[in-house]
């Protein structure tokens, strides 16, 4: 079967299952007080974005690419730099979102649940690595050539991520768990190195499914730190401590 038939298969569920999650969401989005964080809705929004980023990763080409090449292609285990920036660009995502994102980072007195948090973490990980990598493609049809793709790719992502945070992710699915002054830490110490990194080494080599495995360990991680709430937590039971120092900012 061609690879076209699948990816058109999955594009058709994903529309799909977002448009039952979007009537689910209207069914009881005015069961929640205004302002209050509900878990339940918060895990309906992101599934309807999840859902929506399948459908653009189908017909940007991302999933197509991911699926159409090896994870590692032959020869490149042997190449002294490809091996050097994968281990650079691991590195930089375990220190940037396992040691330094996580000191920024707050739980709200949240349990930690380990198969929601890993089901969570996984799609919201692969869901934004098959975004990212839609953007890149785009970007590649408006400015070939694989360095002004990741410049290109950075400052179109980049603004995208800022905005997207601050106006809607961190506010409609994210629960409170950025400290205000680490805003520009988070940023220049683990966003920043992850994209700069992960760009040229997608620019060189072209790893569509490694760049988007590794977007996936950052976003595990962060899910991990923050102990993103399973859908039937009461979260009007919070401790209240961490609370009063937490920011609405981006994290």
């Amino acid at each position: 079967m061609p690879l076209g038939s699948p990816v058109l298969l999955f594009s058709g569920c994903c529309a799909a299952i977002a448009l039952a999650l979007a009537v689910l969401y209207r069914k009881r989005r005015h069961a929640v007080a205004a302002g209050r964080y509900s878990p339940r809705l918060a895990w309906l929004r992101a599934g309807i974005c999840f859902s929506l980023v399948g459908v653009l990763a189908a017909s940007s080409g991302a999933l197509e690419m991911v699926l159409g090449q090896p994870l590692v292609r032959p020869g490149q285990f042997d190449n002294p730099a490809w091996l050097a920036l994968s281990l650079l660009a691991l590195t930089v995502i375990l220190v940037g979102y396992g040691l330094i994102w996580p000191r920024g980072t707050f739980t709200d007195g949240r349990r930690r649940h380990v198969p929601t948090l890993l089901l969570y973490g996984s799609l919201w990980g692969l869901s934004q690595g098959l975004l990212f990598l839609s953007l890149w493609l785009l970007v590649a049809r408006l400015a070939p050539g694989p360095w002004s793709t990741a410049l290109g790719g950075y400052l179109l992502i980049g603004a995208f991520q800022g905005l997207w945070h601050r106006y809607f992710w961190d506010i409609q699915v994210s629960p409170p768990h950025n400290y205000s002054e680490w805003n520009g830490r988070k940023v220049l110490l683990a966003h920043t190195p992850n994209l700069v990194v992960c760009l040229v080494h997608m620019a060189l080599f072209g790893n569509a499914g490694l760049f988007v495995l590794l977007q996936a360990l950052a976003l595990l991680l962060s899910t991990w730190a923050m102990r993103f709430p399973p859908w039937w937590d009461d979260y009007s039971a919070v401790a209240g401590a961490e609370r009063s120092l937490r920011s609405a900012g981006p994290a």
